[in-house]
């Protein structure tokens, strides 16, 4: 019944080119994908695929996080990659070890500190490149983060991983991914290729929506569950691919 893309690999250019707000906003992203993808793993969610792409997603934060230091010529920026960089290794060594559920509680605060480190950096990044930065193709990037953040959040919940924390975390990343989707479906121009991209985005969210409903009734979880790891994961991989034509079309 449900059509779904997946398992998209991110690309890293042979020469770092100067940093993008996007890309660095993609060390965050990253960071949320690797936490989902452990717990899928743990959890038996489309598991050889999972595996796979949680191998992928490792070495990709390796690559962006040398390219992003490689082009980081303001201080505070090089510090905080500097910091990323050490925050990184013992992320890496838990995303490596068994994905059972108290490895994923463990997993959980480093994975915190990482992303807020990377958003930090994100944010240096969008100052600094402000006048050549299209808004727009940020959104996509950050939407692309929450996709990641959601799905990540309802399986931590599965795994009983609860607490005020992580559901305000999950309120807020529902709430600001709707916010971001209307904001750019609203815009008065865009072409055949954004609005088709917004269109799927559109649909994924109201599958992801369906499925979590299903999960909190308690409803075919193991189903319901699955669907909202792949929406969550097609949702990402159409925003990375709006952010992408925001950057190349910058009148829009």
């Amino acid at each position: 019944m449900w059509v779904f893309l997946c398992c998209m690999s991110l690309a890293h250019a042979a020469a770092p080119p100067p940093p993008r707000a996007t890309a660095a906003i993609g060390l965050a992203t990253l960071a949320e994908r690797i936490a989902k993808l452990h717990a899928q793993v743990g959890q038996g969610v489309l598991a050889e695929r999972s595996r796979r792409a949680l191998a992928q997603s490792l070495r990709d934060f390796d690559a962006a996080l040398r390219q992003a230091a490689a082009s980081a010529s303001d201080a505070e920026l090089r510090d905080d990659y500097a910091l990323l960089a050490l925050l990184w290794q013992d992320y890496r060594d838990w995303a490596l070890r068994a994905p059972t559920r108290d490895n994923a509680r463990k997993l959980r605060s480093r994975a915190e500190e990482v992303v807020w480190v990377a958003t930090k950096a994100a944010k240096l990044v969008q100052e600094s490149a402000r006048a050549t930065t299209n808004a727009r193709a940020v959104r996509a990037a950050n939407a692309a983060m929450l996709a990641q953040r959601i799905a990540k959040a309802h399986l931590w919940m599965r795994w009983d991983i609860r607490d005020e924390a992580l559901a305000r975390e999950l309120a807020e990343a529902r709430a600001n991914l709707r916010r971001i989707l209307d904001t750019l479906r609203a815009s008065a121009q865009e072409g055949a290729a954004i609005g088709a991209e917004l269109q799927s985005v559109e649909s994924q969210m109201s599958f992801m929506e369906d499925a979590a409903r299903a999960l909190e009734r308690r409803e075919g979880a193991a189903r319901a569950i699955e669907f909202i790891a792949k929406t969550g994961d097609n949702i990402y991989e159409s925003m990375q691919r709006l952010a992408r034509l925001y950057e190349d079309a910058p009148g829009l």
